[in-house]
């Protein structure tokens, strides 16, 4: 290791002796801008060490007087008259022509210096100067600031500034001529860098804005139902429309406490307050609209399971549109739908998933609107009274305790749905034909197993739970002819009233 060492060192001296015999001569080239070129280095028979010498004796010790000097020369002999200010300035470049060829004739000797110190290193062990070559390279790979000397070469560069500062004095474009080099060089430093960068680098990743830029201009009504459009921005102005939970508009202008805005046929003004905006307005719509899955085509199998071993519910056709279960579980590849009576999944390569969005109505489509719900709330109570059946105090008692004890701590509505449920099962002609005989049916209904029933007809039914009782007998129906029942809690899917799920 250490002849290496002593090789490297041998061939770094060599090197180096170019760097620092020119900028030596550079460094004692002038005292003032009217002499000639005082310092110089001349290779005689003593080789490298005479070259060292001589280097040592310099020292650029003239440097700083030499820039003092020739300051104060320039502006004494520029006071002096403008024919010795033109002779100052013609001996001024005669001085730094010399320098320049100084310099090319002092590297070039260098130069021959050091390429013969090399040799001779290799003609004595050629061997040791590749082992030192290659422990070198890997040295400057791990260390990329010390790739040659980093405290010599600092030195240098420093009494180079030094030197250039001088030939500004006295020939600024030749300074402008060494910016401009330096400058390409450093370009071209970039440059080469910016290919050696690794090839899996990662750049800056643009974020995808494009879900953001689709809702940019877009508001959501955030209610609970519905809000009015006016024809102008005040709350007397004539009725435009209404805007509904779940519809989106466009916006047309804002102006002051109103929003312009437009969706399906209704154009008018809207209150800010009840109103979200853009990325808001997107994240509302995802809260609050249905998502549908449109099947693109035929005989498309729904399973019971997220897989193609699982069982086939049933098959759907080009064009069908199902409602996407949101609360199921996602997983990769498949579509969680609502069926009839319970959640089936599809793949996810036959649909297309969209959410749901409404748009508003104007004045005359909320008045059709109205009409049609008002004739289906007709035609739903109508469907829904059935024949009166015929039943006695006791049957009354007993249906209101079964009442109680499935639904006695809910809603009134709640309390008839079970109560219909027990009639609509002595209708239907599939179950026993008496309101006691349907309750007492073995595995129907637990609290009638268990004595539920029995305790709270001794104890005495509540009057509400026998006025739901009695409804339900005398033809009240709000679970559209359910058979069965189920807690909220089950996740089966059906009607949902109070807190049980009818199918």
């Amino acid at each position: 290791m250490n002849r290496n060492k002593k090789v490297v060192g041998r061939m770094t001296v060599a090197s180096a002796l170019l760097v620092m015999t020119t900028i030596t001569a550079l460094g004692g080239s002038t005292e003032d801008s009217t002499k000639e070129v005082t310092g110089s280095v001349t290779l005689g028979k003593n080789g490298t060490a005479g070259i060292v010498a001589e280097l040592q004796d310099l020292e650029l010790v003239p440097l700083g007087n030499t820039e003092v000097a020739a300051t104060e020369g320039v502006q004494n002999n520029t006071a002096a008259g403008g024919e010795e200010a033109q002779q100052v300035q013609e001996d001024a470049e005669e001085s730094v022509s010399g320098v320049i060829g100084g310099v090319a004739e002092l590297g070039e000797l260098a130069a021959k210096e050091a390429a013969r110190s090399t040799e001779e290193v290799l003609q004595e062990d050629p061997e040791a100067v590749k082992v030192a070559l290659a422990e070198t390279g890997t040295q400057a790979a791990e260390d990329e600031a010390g790739r040659a000397e980093a405290g010599q070469l600092e030195a240098a560069v420093d009494q180079e500034e030094a030197v250039q500062e001088l030939v500004a004095a006295q020939e600024p474009e030749t300074v402008q001529e060494l910016a401009k080099a330096q400058e390409q060089t450093a370009g071209e430093q970039i440059a080469e860098e910016a290919v050696e960068a690794p090839a899996d680098a990662e750049a800056p990743q643009e974020p995808d804005a494009a879900g953001d830029a689709a809702w940019s201009n877009m508001v959501m009504a955030n209610v609970e139902e519905d809000m009015n459009i006016r024809m102008e921005p005040n709350a007397e102005s004539e009725l435009a429309g209404k805007f509904y939970r779940g519809d989106v508009a466009e916006v047309i202008s804002v102006e002051g406490e109103w929003t312009k805005i437009v969706s399906g046929n209704a154009v008018g003004y809207v209150k800010n307050e009840y109103l979200v905006y853009g990325e808001e307005a997107s994240q509302l719509a995802n809260e609050v609209c249905s998502l549908y899955a449109t099947v693109h085509t035929d005989g498309l199998r729904l399973r019971s399971e997220p897989n193609e071993e699982a069982g086939i519910v049933t098959t759907v056709s080009d064009g069908d549109r199902l409602k996407v279960n949101k609360e199921a579980e996602g997983t990769d590849g498949w579509v969680a739908v609502y069926t009839s009576d319970s959640t089936a999944y599809v793949s996810a390569e036959y649909v297309n998933v969209e959410l749901n969005l409404g748009t508003a109505l104007n004045s005359e489509e909320v008045v059709e609107k109205e009409a049609r719900k008002a004739e289906e709330a007709r035609e739903a109570e109508a469907a829904s009274k059935k024949p009166a059946a015929s039943a006695n105090s006791d049957e009354v008692t007993l249906l209101g305790a079964l009442i109680q004890c499935e639904a006695g701590g809910g809603s009134y509505d709640g309390m008839v749905a079970v109560g219909a449920v027990v009639m609509n099962r002595v209708r239907s002609g599939s179950y026993p034909g008496s309101i006691s005989g349907v309750i007492y049916q073995g595995g129907q209904f637990t609290p009638a197993g268990n004595g539920g029933v029995a305790r709270v007809m001794a104890n005495g039914v509540n009057s509400s739970c026998l006025q739901a009782a009695r409804d339900a007998i005398n033809g009240t129906d709000n679970t559209n002819g359910a058979l069965s029942f189920r807690s909220v809690s089950s996740g089966h899917a059906g009607r949902l009233i109070g807190a049980n799920v009818f199918f």
